[in-house]
C-alpha cells in the first residue's frame, strides 16, 4: 500500500534530517542533499494531487463513537498499566497521581449527570460523586454563561451544568493546552468575564520635553484604543464504555486530558494563526486572516513581503531576508520567531540556507537540539500553516504574539454530559468545552508594518 500524503511528506523530513546530519559528518556534500529535496518535493506534490481525488466515506456519529470507544478502550487498557513504573511510582501527564485522579473523576461526573434517571447510571455517578468527596473535591457546575451555579440549599440537589476544571484545581489540565499550543504558548494571554472583555490599547507614545527652569511640561494624553475580545465556546465530544469505574479514573484523566487538550489547542491554532472570520474558523479573525483583511491589494500591505512567485521553488532567500527587516524594531525582541509548517522550513528553508552556504548553511545544520532558528529567529513548527503551495497564500510569519496577538480565556476546561445520549448503546457520551477569544490586532497597516508580519507568495 503506498504511504499517505502525510507520510510521505514525514518520511522527506525525517529523510532531510538525515541529509544534514550527514553534510556535518562529510558523508554527503550540500549539492547532494539540495538534489534530495528537490527529488523529494516533487514526489510529495504528486501523492498530494492523487489524495486530493478520492473521496471519503461518512459514517453516523453513533457509528463513529462506536469505533472510537472501542479504539480508546484499548488505549485505556494500555494506559493503567503504564502510568506507573515498577515502585508503583506514578509517572503520567499530570503532577501528582491525585490530580490525575480528580481530573477523571470530575470527567465521569459531568458525562454521568444526563443519566441519572437510570438505576445503574445513577448509581455510577453516586459512586463517582463519593469518591470526589473522599478526596476533599468538590466539583464546580456552572451554567451555559459560565456561571457557577449554586446548589439548592434545602434539597442539595444540583442542576444541570457542566463540570469546570480549573488551572487551580488541575493545573496539568491547562499545562497540557500550552504544550500542545503553539498559539496558546505565544500569544498573550488575558483572562475575561463572561461576555465581552474591553481592553485597552496604547497607539501612541506621550511626548518627552525637556522644560526650562520654572516651566511647566505640557500635558499630553496617550492615544488609547479599544481590544474587543468576545469569548466562543469550543466544544469537542467523545465517548467511553460504561462500564468503567472509579478504578479507571487515573488513565481517563490520562488519555481523555491529553486528547480534549490536543483537540482544542490544535483548534485554537487554525482560528489564531488561519481564521478569516468564516464559519470554519468559528468567525474568529486570526493572523492570516487580519493581515489580508489590511487591504485588497497584498502589495499595500506592510506587514506582508510579496514572493519572488507563486510556488515554493520560487521563493528565496532574499524574500525571507526582507521579512525580517520588515519587522519593526520594538517587536524584534526574544520573542519575535518564525512560524511555519514543518514542511516547509524543511524543504524550502533548509534548502535556501544550504545553497547560499556560510552562516545560513551553519546555522541551519545545528540541528541537534528541539531549537531550529533561521536568519537568526527561532522557528516554531505549527502544522496548521499551509504545507502545500498555492496562490497569495501567506506560507511563512515572523512574529511577535506577544505583542500583536491575544488570548482571551474564561475559567478552564469545562466536561458535560452530551446533548444526545447513547447509554443504551452501552457509552457514555463527553462533551469538552473550552471558552477563548481570539484578537490578531499587530497586523500594522498600508503606512506601517506591525509585530505581525510574513511572506506571501505571489497572486500567480
Amino acid at each position: 500500500m503506498p504511504p499517505t500524503p502525510e507520510q510521505a511528506m514525514q518520511q522527506t523530513i525525517e529523510t532531510i534530517e538525515k541529509g544534514l546530519k550527514d553534510i556535518t559528518e562529510n558523508k554527503a556534500t550540500k549539492t547532494e542533499v539540495l538534489e534530495l529535496i528537490s527529488e523529494r518535493t516533487k514526489t510529495d506534490h504528486e501523492a498530494i494531487e492523487a489524495a486530493q481525488k478520492q473521496l471519503e466515506e461518512s459514517v453516523s456519529q453513533v457509528d463513529e463513537l462506536k469505533v472510537q470507544s472501542d479504539t480508546l478502550q484499548k488505549q485505556l487498557r494500555r494506559i493503567k498499566s503504564t502510568t506507573r513504573d515498577s515502585a508503583g511510582n506514578y509517572r503520567g501527564l499530570f503532577s501528582s497521581a491525585e490530580e490525575a485522579k480528580q481530573i477523571g473523576l470530575t470527567i465521569m461526573a459531568a458525562a454521568l449527570h444526563a443519566g441519572r434517571g437510570d438505576v445503574a447510571v445513577a448509581a455510577k455517578s453516586d459512586a463517582v460523586l463519593k469518591a470526589l468527596d473522599a478526596m476533599g473535591a468538590e466539583v464546580k457546575w456552572i451554567d451555559g454563561n459560565g456561571r457557577v451555579i449554586v446548589k439548592d440549599a434545602s434539597t442539595g440537589s444540583q442542576a444541570s451544568g457542566s463540570a469546570l476544571v480549573t488551572s487551580e484545581q488541575a493545573p496539568g489540565i491547562i499545562k497540557l493546552l500550552e504544550q500542545y499550543g503553539v498559539y496558546r504558548r505565544n500569544a498573550m494571554a488575558a483572562p475575561m468575564g463572561a461576555g465581552q472583555t474591553l481592553m485597552p490599547k496604547l497607539d501612541s507614545l506621550l511626548d518627552v520635553y525637556v522644560p526650562g527652569e520654572g516651566a511647566a511640561p505640557t500635558k499630553t494624553d496617550p492615544t488609547l484604543g479599544m481590544l474587543t475580545l468576545t469569548p466562543k465556546t469550543m466544544t469537542a465530544l467523545s465517548a467511553y464504555s460504561l462500564e468503567l469505574d472509579e478504578d479507571s479514573a487515573i488513565a481517563l484523566a490520562e488519555l481523555y486530558g491529553s486528547l480534549f487538550a490536543r483537540s482544542f489547542a490544535y483548534n485554537e491554532d487554525l482560528c489564531g494563526f488561519l481564521g478569516d472570520g468564516t464559519s470554519t474558523y468559528f468567525g474568529f479573525n486570526g493572523i492570516t486572516g487580519a493581515l489580508r483583511g489590511v487591504d485588497a491589494t497584498i502589495g499595500n500591505i506592510k506587514s506582508l513581503v510579496v514572493g519572488a512567485g507563486n510556488a515554493y521553488s520560487e521563493l528565496t532567500l532574499a524574500n525571507f531576508e526582507s521579512v525580517a527587516g520588515t519587522l519593526p524594531v520594538y517587536a524584534d525582541d526574544a520573542d519575535a520567531k518564525w512560524y511555519i509548517h514543518k514542511y516547509v522550513f524543511y524543504t524550502v528553508m533548509v534548502k535556501l540556507a544550504l545553497a547560499a552556504g556560510g552562516a545560513n548553511a551553519t546555522e541551519i545544520q545545528q540541528l541537534g537540539g528541539k531549537t531550529r532558528t533561521f536568519l537568526g529567529y527561532d522557528v516554531e513548527m505549527t502544522q496548521v500553516m499551509p504545507k502545500a503551495a498555492a496562490n497569495s497564500q501567506i506560507c511563512a510569519l515572523l512574529a511577535n504574539l506577544k505583542q500583536g496577538a491575544i488570548l482571551g480565556t474564561r475559567g478552564g476546561v469545562e466536561f458535560a454530559q452530551s446533548d444526545q445520549r447513547y447509554f443504551d448503546q452501552g457509552l457514555v457520551a463527553v462533551r469538552g468545552r473550552s471558552r477563548v477569544a481570539i484578537n490578531a490586532h499587530g497586523v500594522g497597516n498600508t503606512t506601517n508594518a506591525g509585530p505581525l508580519c510574513g511572506l506571501i507568495t505571489a497572486a500567480s
